[in-house]
């Protein structure tokens, strides 16, 4: 019996992209009261986890199957700095202020044009330009880059290869050490996807 194929890298980042989605849209958008210290800290995390991976995975191919790709990994790499440098904005923010709601109405906007973007220009052309196989190894790759990656807003990112698993997967042990300690982006993940599951964001009552 062959094993059933594994998630190309195109899979895993649309998958990634919809979970987030979900997610920056409902917080930026609800009037429901939400605890910060949860779902903020999740969407930083979700973010942050996706873009390192991507950084390390995506971008590589990138360069090396598409038309103009080091230009097209340069953008993207420009974008996740602008990206991370407004998750530290959000995170610093005084919750209950109206600085703190237009910084979450930018982070949804933000990933949404990027996302939007990589959907209708970059993931076609990979998947028309790799071959299948290629894909899902590269795919097994960014699930571990993920798993082992950063949780936090990095202030030192590079694309050299070598050096940058380096450093991504050495704050990734820091960042996820601290995770562990403080249950930062783990406690209450269940019910903040169970309330995008059911569309609750709106209708709960507010504690």
């Amino acid at each position: 019996m062959s094993e059933a194929p594994g998630e190309s890298i195109v899979d895993v980042f649309e998958s990634d992209a919809r979970g987030i989605t979900a997610l920056a849209v409902s917080l930026a958008e609800t009037t429901d009261r939400f605890d910060d210290e949860v779902e903020t800290a999740q969407l930083v995390r979700e973010i942050v986890e996706s873009q390192a991976a991507a950084e390390l995975t995506l971008h590589p191919l990138i360069r090396r199957h598409l038309p103009a790709g080091d230009a097209v990994a340069e953008e993207q790499f420009h974008t996740h700095r602008q990206m991370e440098t407004c998750l530290r904005r959000l995170e610093s923010a005084d919750v209950t202020s109206t600085e703190f709601r237009a910084i979450l109405g930018e982070v949804r906007d933000r990933w949404l044009a990027n996302a939007a973007h990589l959907a209708t220009e970059v993931y076609p052309a990979l998947r028309a330009n790799c071959s299948s196989s290629e894909l899902r190894q590269a795919g097994e790759a960014a699930l571990v880059a993920e798993y082992r990656g950063p949780t936090r807003p990095r202030h030192l990112a590079v694309e050299t290869p070598g050096v940058d698993t380096l450093i991504s997967f050495s704050e990734g042990f820091v960042d996820k050490t601290i995770d562990a300690f403080t249950h930062r982006g783990h406690a209450g993940t269940e019910e903040i996807h169970e309330r995008l599951r059911s569309g609750r964001y709106d209708n709960l009552e507010a504690d």
